[in-house]
């Protein structure tokens, strides 16, 4: 298994499917998941508004970028409430999403990581944490395949 750390523009980064991850109380995409449903022409935002996807825990929701994202899909997974969200939760967290990307059949996966719901922790720690569950049941559930993991960095990181 290949990990790695990306600093590019979430369009420029390549990868059968980028994740990125949304909490159920902003009520508009923030960050990175924000820059992609400005690109993507508000799928995003047309989602929540439709009902079919607003964040709340264990939703999912596939999007097909038409080649605006170097990405070939993109998986949004809701996080839940805000005060609701702890490290307990970020754990399995991992592990659903990498039953998730399991079941896609995917191996070249982007994460863009929820740091900012840990404001005290290191972004290492939380890279480290997540990856820790995600890489292991992504192992144990294709044991043959080479995966490549490519985490992006905090926005505020170089």
């Amino acid at each position: 298994m290949q990990t790695r750390e990306a600093a590019e523009p979430v369009e420029e980064v390549p990868a059968e499917v980028l994740v990125l991850f949304h909490l159920e109380d902003e009520p508009a995409p923030r960050g990175r998941l924000g820059r992609v449903d400005w690109i993507l022409l508000s799928a995003v935002s047309r989602l929540r508004v439709r009902g079919k996807f607003s964040g709340e825990r264990g939703a999912t929701a596939l999007l097909s970028p038409n080649q605006k994202l170097k990405a070939d899909r993109v998986l949004l997974i809701g996080l839940g409430q805000c005060a609701d969200f702890s490290k307990t939760a970020f754990y399995r967290l991992s592990y659903q999403a990498a039953q998730i990307l399991l079941d896609l059949g995917c191996a070249r996966i982007a994460l863009d990581l929820p740091y900012r719901l840990f404001p005290q922790e290191p972004p290492e720690k939380i890279r480290r944490d997540f990856l820790e569950g995600f890489t292991a049941e992504l192992q144990r559930g294709r044991p043959d395949v080479d995966f490549s993991v490519t985490t992006l960095l905090p926005p505020d990181q170089p």
